[in-house]
């Protein structure tokens, strides 16, 4: 078992997942095409964001997306983990834990004292952030006004 940067190709096939991501991430609620899915991740890259694999026997398990965003309320930077994903074959072998530690591990070492990451109501995900060392730092509320 092996945590590192995805190559270019592993990217590649990081993004052929996008849309199953993003929507398996936002809980059915975000309904963005494939295309504006695919502009999110590479935006994600361009501002200096990468992706870690955890890989195994050349079979990529999954994976994390990590980067660095100014935390606006207090100007302070904080590593940011924009998605995280485990295939469905792989799940509940601790690989996203295994993720998260070699994220905070690599953030670390570039200086950031902190991570942030955003989580929709409803996602089973939140027990290991919290089970991480996680914190709810705010809530996005909503209310629809027309019916």
């Amino acid at each position: 078992m092996s945590i590192r940067r995805a190559t270019r190709n592993e990217t590649q096939k990081i993004w052929n997942h996008s849309s199953v991501v993003f929507n398996e991430a936002t809980m059915g609620y975000g309904k963005l095409t494939s295309d504006k899915v695919l502009q999110m991740a590479a935006s994600f890259l361009h501002s200096g964001g990468y992706y870690l694999v955890h890989n195994e026997s050349n079979d990529i398990q999954g994976w994390i997306g990590v980067g660095k965003s100014s935390d606006h309320y207090n100007n302070e930077m904080a590593g940011f983990i924009f998605e995280i994903y485990v295939l469905p074959h792989y799940r509940k072998q601790g690989v996203a834990e295994k993720l998260c530690e070699a994220a905070f591990r690599q953030l670390q070492a570039e200086g950031l004292h902190k991570v942030q990451l955003n989580v929709f109501a409803g996602n089973q995900a939140k027990h290991l952030y919290q089970k991480l060392g996680f914190q709810e730092v705010s809530a996005l509320m909503e209310k629809r006004i027309s019916y």
